[in-house]
């Protein structure tokens, strides 16, 4: 898939994974899910103009039937590592479309810090 269009989705994927993981974990009948997450994110450089980071970024996390938004974002935050860093917008976007979330398992996000 090729990257047409990046103006045209939300950014509550967090809130999203939280209720579809969520929505599993009632289907399944489980108490929980160890859940990764992988954001794809961009940063500018606080101190240098015109600088910007893409990484990748991957937390595991546990949610629970009861985990609220705010603990959840602890945790990915929390537990973040980089698995990669890319030097273009594009690359990290296509990596991102290239991936697969898997669901109940393995989420992906876009943030743009």
């Amino acid at each position: 898939m090729k990257l047409k269009n990046k103006s045209n989705y939300t950014h509550k994927e967090l809130q999203d994974v939280l209720t579809q993981v969520k929505a599993h974990i009632q289907v399944t009948g489980d108490e929980w899910a160890n859940v990764t997450i992988v954001n794809y994110q961009e940063q500018e450089d606080d101190e240098k103009e015109n600088v910007k980071y893409f990484d990748v970024l991957r937390s595991y996390v546990n949610i629970e039937r009861d985990t609220t938004l705010e603990e959840l974002e602890r945790q990915v935050f929390e537990r973040e590592t980089v698995i990669k860093t890319y030097k273009t917008q594009k690359g990290l976007l296509q990596a991102l479309l290239n991936d697969n979330d898997i669901t109940g398992s393995y989420y992906r996000l876009h943030t743009v810090i």
